[in-house]
């Protein structure tokens, strides 16, 4: 079995706003409770391999995805087939790497759309240009957007890790091992669920990720994808019309339309990289 393992940050337990992100001794901390969360998963995978010998893992590939991909220290996992992925800027960021060889993908650290009440440092792939999402006439956040990604290989999200506020926005879209690391109160602010009790859990929802795999959803869509995106700013919608392909919707408003999910993929990317550039021009 081979494991893909997205990361972000927001979703780490006891990590509340950036500012504890920043490379400093705080944000080494958070990068260390990175490790602890991810520690736990691999642990559990290898604990159920050395008791089931007909479950043998070829390879569990981390891609380190919050920011510019340079979170989580370099180091081993214990074993030579965990690798890592970091850096910026990638092809296919969030799940730069990810192809139809992995049987399931784990998304860890993970958070609540752009505009959620109570979610914790919610946005959608950009903070900084992207206000808002659509793909066909729904509104997404980062969890959508990669699951269909990882669908176009025909691999299903089989853990996610996150607040309570993803965990409820994601209940009408599928039904997936989740583990809740914590209750968003607002944007900056959240009650700790203790580490042991999140221990637990990750190791808990682990084994049931592993345990339903086969049964699990693969998401995709037949037909033509239309993508809508609300920018911050007109002076953002300004910079990423110039873009081929994209059509102006209205002052901040900018679609693109394919049947290809790549293209549509890579062109939030896209968007979220000349936006960002455009977000504090004056």
């Amino acid at each position: 079995m081979k494991i893909y393992i997205s990361t972000d940050m927001e979703g780490i337990e006891g990590i509340s706003s950036w500012n504890e992100m920043e490379p400093n001794v705080r944000g080494r901390e958070c990068a260390a409770l990175l490790k602890q969360e991810l520690t736990w998963v691999i642990d559990e995978l290898f604990r159920m391999e050395r008791e089931d010998k007909l479950f043998a893992i070829e390879e569990i590939c981390i891609c380190d995805s919050h920011s510019r991909g340079e979170n989580l220290s370099f180091g081993s996992f214990g074993d030579e087939r965990v690798n890592h992925i970091k850096g910026y800027p990638r092809h296919s960021y969030m799940m730069e790497g990810l192809d139809e060889s992995f049987d399931v993908v784990f998304l860890i650290g993970y958070h609540a759309m752009i505009g959620t009440l109570h979610g914790m440092m919610d946005h959608s792939y950009s903070a900084s240009c992207i206000y808002n999402a659509r793909l066909n006439g729904r509104t997404v956040g980062e969890v959508e957007i990669n699951a269909y990604f990882a669908g176009l290989f025909g691999v299903p999200i089989a853990m996610i890790s996150g607040d309570d506020v993803l965990e409820q926005q994601l209940k009408d879209f599928f039904q997936v091992p989740y583990v809740c690391t914590k209750q968003g109160l607002g944007r900056f602010t959240g009650k700790m669920f203790s580490p042991e009790y999140v221990e637990k859990k990750f190791r808990e929802k682990t084994r049931e990720a592993i345990g339903n795999y086969r049964d699990l959803e693969v998401k995709h869509f037949e037909g033509t994808y239309e993508l809508e995106i609300d920018l911050t700013t007109t002076v953002v919608a300004d910079a990423v019309a110039i873009v081929p392909g994209i059509i102006r919707l209205s002052g901040r408003t900018v679609a693109y339309r394919s049947k290809n999910y790549s293209d549509v993929f890579r062109m939030i990317l896209t968007i979220a990289i000349v936006g960002g550039r455009f977000s504090q021009y004056t």
